[in-house]
């Protein structure tokens, strides 16, 4: 489960860092820590084990910190697209049937709490005020990210809550892209996705210590599975960057001494056209990283490697070689 999983890295791994960010990093001790302090809010503001709780945010340590909380005390994460439109969020909201809604006040144009308004009005104010929504039955509170009460929750409480997750207990609900039908949500369990995830680091190269770079946002399985729950059962470090641009990319790799560049095909082609790609120190990047991004004679020849084959209903990756072959 999450909670024996944060508890292990603390343990083993507390001051290697965990998510390293353009301006920021936390390690496995202070991401642990923050999750229960943020985990203590969440029961105080009524957070029970089985509610789903929908995150709206974009990806980097507070997303980190704020899922990881969700699920320290039972309650089933639900990643929402910073992408969506007012009515597809109010349908995500629906079909998941989200009981409590955390979203960031603003991202670039984007004011969440406007645009469910703006799908179904008076939604805000009426759960705001205890009440429900017929547009949303189940939502029960929305709190912006910044908001949360402070807690009059005990850590003991906390910690009994952790015991009673169980591997057989709903850990997130994903929703797939949609690109042939409208999304599904899917469900996924502790057990089942932390087992795929282990199941996967061979086929990935991720080891213990690896610096693992991961563009992918997330609310999707790539960020989610690949990235972030990837790290914490390799105990492995995860560079992240919340708009990836070639050259703020380049001086993060070289900086942390990434040893694994996975994301794009697209976005390693234009990182190897960059102007500065040329100057840049990447020899700390091993094989299973992306062939642009690598020397020109570390260069799989095209077609040489096999691809990994994943979806959101396998928790990512179900088939492939490994990726250094």
């Amino acid at each position: 489960t999450i909670p024996a999983l944060l508890a292990h890295r603390r343990q083993v791994d507390g001051d290697r860092r965990a998510v390293v960010t353009v301006d920021d990093a936390i390690t496995y001790a202070a991401l642990a820590d923050a999750s229960a302090a943020l985990a203590a809010r969440l029961v105080a503001a009524g957070v029970v084990k089985g509610d789903r709780v929908g995150l709206l945010a974009p990806k980097g340590i507070e997303w980190a910190t704020t899922a990881l909380a969700v699920l320290r005390v039972g309650a089933v994460l639900v990643p929402l697209s910073t992408l969506l439109r007012p009515p597809e969020l109010l349908a995500q909201v629906t079909t998941a049937t989200i009981t409590h809604l955390i979203a960031v006040p603003a991202l670039r144009d984007r004011r969440y709490l406007d645009d469910l308004e703006v799908a179904a009005s008076g939604l805000v104010a009426t759960v705001g005020s205890g009440g429900r929504h017929p547009a949303a039955p189940s939502l029960r509170r929305v709190w912006r990210s910044d908001d949360l009460p402070e807690p009059a929750t005990p850590p003991s409480l906390v910690r009994a809550l952790e015991t009673r997750v169980r591997p057989a207990d709903d850990l997130a609900v994903l929703f797939t892209s949609g690109s042939r039908g409208a999304p599904k949500g899917v469900i996924h369990n502790h057990g089942g996705a932390l087992r795929a995830t282990a199941a996967g680091l061979a086929a990935r190269c991720v080891g213990p210590g690896e610096r693992l770079y991961i563009p992918m946002p997330f609310f999707w399985t790539g960020g989610f599975a690949g990235g972030l729950l990837t790290a914490l059962v390799a105990g492995a470090t995860l560079l992240t960057e919340a708009e990836p641009e070639p050259a703020r990319t380049l001086d993060l790799l070289q900086r942390e001494r990434a040893t694994l560049f996975r994301g794009w095909p697209d976005q390693a082609s234009r990182l190897a056209a960059h102007p500065a790609f040329a100057g840049a120190d990447l020899s700390s990047l091993r094989d299973g990283s992306l062939g642009a991004v690598l020397p020109t004679e570390r260069r799989p020849a095209p077609g040489a490697r096999a691809n990994l084959f994943g979806m959101t209903e396998s928790f990512g990756p179900y088939c492939g070689a490994r990726l250094d072959l």
